[in-house]
């Protein structure tokens, strides 16, 4: 499967928030055993995680945290992923600041958002041995 990013939403329950994301897969489906070109890809979303700003491990600003181990079952392959931490900053990028022409300016709807990510698991050195990622946020209409 390959990663496509993440989707975040919120939900109550009993009158609490609860604040939980998925990551998103791209997964080829099998198509009629003939038809090679008939492969259509589907959106798969896995490993749960529960996320809040919180503080970096890092440095002292505050981060997006998503955190996996609440949402880990007890199988072998779940006490890999019961470690994973990613910790996301937000930057929000506006053309405006940097194009004077009115007709290039952007309302404020059509900002891009840039989340730049790093996650790591905490048995394998943690934030010190952190991957990398880049998403952009898209609202869904």
């Amino acid at each position: 499967m390959r990663w496509l990013g993440k989707i975040y939403f919120s939900v109550k329950d009993n009158g609490s928030l609860l604040c939980i994301g998925k990551n998103r897969f791209c997964q080829k489906q099998k198509g009629d055993a003939g038809q090679k070109a008939s492969r259509a890809m589907e959106v798969v979303f896995d490993r749960t995680f529960d996320y809040s700003i919180g503080q970096s491990a890092l440095c002292s600003t505050p981060s997006l945290i998503n955190r996996y181990s609440v949402h880990c079952n007890s199988s072998p392959m779940s006490l890999i992923w019961r470690g994973m931490v990613d910790e996301l900053r937000v930057i929000p990028l506006s053309f405006n600041s940097v194009c004077n022409d009115e007709k290039q300016q952007q309302e404020e709807t059509d900002r891009v958002i840039l989340l730049l990510g790093m996650g790591y698991f905490t048995w394998s050195g943690g934030a010190w041995n952190s991957a990398p990622f880049c998403l952009v946020a898209r609202r869904n209409e």
